[in-house]
């Protein structure tokens, strides 16, 4: 068997930030499981349908809260836009038109929807990839 090793490209990993929902309402198709990719700056969470993260819910304000992600995808902020509800960081903040910083894997409540902030490294550079050695040979001979 034979190990290789990818080179490291650069620095700094790639990361995805997203944003899913843990509890919604199946009837407006808030449905658990969905997944909003969210971009550095400004991410609008409400109603409208022009946000980055356009859930259907009644609960939930036409412009309800902002995420906002950090350039280098290392910090993210929750701002609320002066929501009726507001938002809660559970288990159990509430904000009102305020903000609160954010890590990767807080869950935060907008409305009636349950979602989950999720930092995923893409940093595939250092996984070691195992071969075996038998298999690799047949390959090249085939080619």
């Amino acid at each position: 068997m034979v190990l290789f090793r990818k080179k490291k490209a650069s620095e700094t990993p790639e990361r995805i930030i997203q944003l899913a929902i843990l509890q919604g309402n199946n009837q407006v198709g808030d449905l658990p499981g969905k997944i909003f990719v969210l971009q550095c700056g400004d991410n609008i969470i409400g109603r409208d349908p022009l946000c980055e993260v356009a859930l259907h819910s009644g609960t939930v304000s036409r412009r309800h809260a902002n995420l906002k992600v950090s350039y280098d995808k290392k910090s993210f902020t929750a701002i609320d836009l002066g929501s009726s509800n507001g938002i809660i960081i559970m288990p159990a903040t509430q904000i009102k038109s305020d903000k609160r910083p954010l890590n990767s894997g807080d869950k935060i409540q907008v409305g009636e929807i349950l979602l989950q902030l999720l930092a995923i490294d893409e940093d595939e550079s250092l996984q070691t990839l195992a071969v075996d050695f038998k298999d690799f040979l047949k390959n090249e001979e085939s080619s």
